[in-house]
């Protein structure tokens, strides 16, 4: 197993609530450098909101995405549920995993959809807390990193003024075009 304590002890310190600091770019150019082909190559896959799959051939990140994916099952049944529809066919199928049907009522349960958002966000960097438990130079650490540095990446995209100036332009285009005045004849 590779030992990656340069590039490790390069990147800066993540919290939750901390800005959104380096970018995911910046971040796989620096480990394309450092890491073994092998290693980049699973690096790059990494993806809070992509996957197909919860065998990723690294134990974490199995472990991430089995989480991952139970969650996402959990929130289907639940949103399923509140239309009347049955969700089962949307399922993805994996082990399940305790924890997770709380999570995704508590964040249903939210006033709020950024409430609800900030609440999967905290209990995903939760888990990836759990998971980086050993981790310290190895590619399991630098997984745990980018899938933060995603979190966080995200975060920064839910920002009150600009929602709510894009909820206005939004709004906006569509009140003119039900009037009339934004269609071309």
């Amino acid at each position: 197993m590779s030992q990656y304590y340069y590039l490790v002890s390069t990147l800066p310190l993540l919290s939750y609530d901390s800005e959104y600091t380096i970018s995911t770019e910046y971040f796989l150019e620096q480990c394309e450098k450092w890491l073994t082909a092998r290693d980049y190559q699973i690096l790059k896959t990494v993806s809070i909101s992509e996957f197909n799959s919860h065998k990723a051939g690294c134990a974490l990140l199995d472990k991430w995405l089995v989480w991952e994916i139970n969650l996402r099952n959990e929130l289907v049944k639940l949103r399923a549920q509140k239309k009347g529809l049955e969700g089962d066919a949307y399922l993805a199928t994996v082990p399940e995993v305790l924890g997770t049907a709380e999570i995704a009522r508590e964040a249903a349960a939210q006033e709020s959809p950024l409430a609800a958002e900030e609440l999967l966000n905290r209990a995903r960097w939760s888990f990836l807390d759990d998971l980086e438990v050993g981790c310290f130079f190895t590619i399991e650490k630098l997984i745990i990193y980018y899938l933060r540095l995603q979190i966080l990446e995200r975060k920064s995209l839910f920002n009150k003024e600009v929602g709510s100036e894009r909820y206005k332009s939004i709004y906006e285009s569509i009140t003119k075009e039900i009037a009339g005045e934004g269609v071309d004849e």
